[in-house]
């Protein structure tokens, strides 16, 4: 047994430039809630949690976390089923698992290091397999131009997929696809619509994306309109079609709604999920399902190297979600995940996570900090 000796909970609002996704929100701010936890004997790991708000920052996530953390000094830290039980409060009202995944993927973390393995080798994923293709994450931009200007750039430094986050407006946003499409012909290019379309518009928007061959059309509809998914596969085969990846995180509702898949792949984050444990029945449902699972990691790099490391131990992800521009998702990390050459993301060298902080960096971004138990 390998007890938890002591947790601390950060919240980080980094001086970054912030984006907006669709023309209907201003501009985010994302809060990284980073978590670190070191056991008896001197191991530690970190996970973290990004949420966005509007305004100001978002300090729920620590507050959510002020009263738990406490309950998990002395546990086993290696324990990984007993944490996640009590995480989640797995009964009659379990709860939403985001805000607690920043834990699990510390104790994942931890658990790695201290084997002295990467983390998707100690998931038991081939030490050989160490990269992901990469596809550049585009937040809004002001006009097709821009997008055209930028996409230049991303081909010129390797990068061969693309996926858009456009402004909502369905006539407008296929009017994107089209022009990329025209302009870049052997580009791998997806659209993010961020569940802003009717059903009707989605079919519209579909039937574009289909034209452009886009490897996949991502959130026409919120997660949880399971017949308006199911209904737009069937109307438009010819492009594959999946949820934001927001809603469903509980493996069991996961394999009821898949009895009749609304998606062609599934799609979740591991810091949304319950963190890595949680992770691994995930994989569990979509191999029984025989299905992909393109995993978010849009995010701070603690996130994108968890999710990462999990595509890379389960083998049923295709692409590797880099956020562009990298710079605000980096911010405090002295080993970020930067798409190569190659076209690929490759996982940090290391242990564990493999990840590196500056902590003068992080002190500087703090907010808020909640410290419990007995830290060397």
């Amino acid at each position: 047994m390998s007890k938890i000796r002591s947790i601390e909970v950060r919240a980080l609002a980094p001086d970054v430039e912030r984006f907006r996704y669709t023309a209907f929100q201003d501009e985010v701010f994302t809060t990284t809630t980073l978590v670190r936890i070191e056991d008896q004997d001197g191991a530690s790991g970190i996970g973290a949690y990004d949420s966005d708000s509007y305004g100001d920052w978002d300090r729920a996530p620590l507050e959510t976390l002020r009263t738990l953390v406490p309950t998990l000094v002395g546990m086993d830290a290696l324990d990984h089923d007993a944490v996640a039980a009590l995480l989640t409060e797995d009964g009659c009202s379990p709860f939403p698992p985001a805000v607690r995944s920043t834990i699990d993927i510390a104790l994942w973390d931890l658990a790695s290091r201290a084997a002295a393995q990467p983390l998707h080798v100690a998931l038991g994923g081939d030490p050989a397999s160490t990269s992901l293709p990469s596809y550049a994450s585009v937040a809004l931009m002001d006009d097709e131009a821009a997008y055209l200007e930028a996409i230049d750039g991303w081909v010129d430094r390797g990068i061969g997929a693309v996926k858009l986050h456009a402004w909502g407006d369905p006539e407008r946003d296929a009017s994107l696809i089209t022009a990329v499409r025209g302009r870049f012909p052997s580009l791998t290019l997806m659209h993010d619509a961020e569940c802003r379309y009717s059903r009707e518009d989605a079919e519209r928007v579909a039937r574009t994306c289909a034209d452009a061959g886009v490897r996949w059309f991502e959130a026409p509809l919120p997660d949880f309109d399971l017949q308006g998914y199911r209904d737009l596969r069937r109307q438009v085969p010819g492009v594959p079609v999946i949820a934001a990846g927001d809603a469903f995180w509980d493996p069991r509702l996961m394999a009821e709604v898949l009895r009749d898949p609304p998606w062609d792949a599934m799609r979740f984050d591991v810091s949304f999920a319950g963190g890595v444990t949680a992770a691994r029945s995930l994989m569990a449902v979509a191999a029984e399902a025989g299905m992909d699972v393109e995993l978010i990691s849009y995010g701070h790099t603690v996130i994108q190297a968890a999710n990462l490391h999990v595509a890379l131990a389960f083998g049923r992800t295709t692409y590797f979600e880099q956020a562009v521009p990298v710079e605000p998702w980096e911010h405090a990390v002295r080993n970020p995940i930067h798409t190569g050459p190659d076209g690929r993301a490759h996982a940090p060298q290391g242990t564990g996570l493999g990840i590196e902080l500056d902590q003068d960096m992080v002190d500087a971004a703090t907010i808020e900090r909640v410290a419990v138990g007995d830290p060397r």
